[in-house]
């Protein structure tokens, strides 16, 4: 990986005290069918552009592996019980809105093909999806989860271990790729 544009995209995310940057290979990301399983049943099913079934359906592990540069973009925040519901809807923004200025900084800086997937379902419409189209084409992107990779397991392959129930730490993982 190159150490210089990770560190500089470390600068980037400063910003938010709840996010660091780590690292992580091609080989490291584990693609399982039941993970897209576990799509269908979730209540955002068929209801998001940008999650099953009305993504494409790319040979993701095929793209992530052709990236020189991966990271992961971790939220960490310590919570209490009644604060989850508000931390969850504001981690999903932050990540998602954190990656696409990491995209931007790479676009300036002369990578016009990095890419990013979020954690989670695109919130970026206070109202939800449009029936016809993507109210924000430019700016959704897919969640990780919906391209079949197996975030817990990927995560403990670089050390990142997540154990669930969430007790008092919330986590949130998106991923960009340069």
């Amino acid at each position: 990986m190159s150490n210089t544009a990770l560190e500089e995209l470390k600068k980037v995310i400063q910003v938010n005290p709840y996010l660091t940057l780590e690292s992580i290979r091609s080989e490291s990301f584990i693609f399982e069918k039941r993970v897209r399983l576990n799509c269908f049943y979730c209540t955002k099913y068929d209801t998001k552009w940008t999650c099953p079934p009305r993504i494409p359906e790319f040979d993701y592990k095929a793209i992530i592996e052709e990236y020189q540069n991966i990271a992961i973009l971790k939220y960490e925040r310590v919570f209490k019980k009644e604060e989850f519901d508000l931390i969850r809807n504001q981690s999903t923004n932050d990540v998602h809105r954190m990656l696409l200025k990491l995209e931007k900084y790479l676009y300036e800086h002369n990578d016009s093909l990095a890419i990013s997937f979020i954690g989670g379902s695109c919130k970026l419409c206070k109202n939800g999806c449009a029936k016809d189209k993507c109210n924000n084409p430019g700016m959704a992107r897919i969640p990780l989860e919906a391209t079949g990779v197996n975030v817990i397991k990927s995560l403990d392959n670089i050390g990142i271990k997540i154990e669930f129930p969430l007790i008092n730490k919330f986590y949130r993982f998106g991923l960009i790729a340069w």
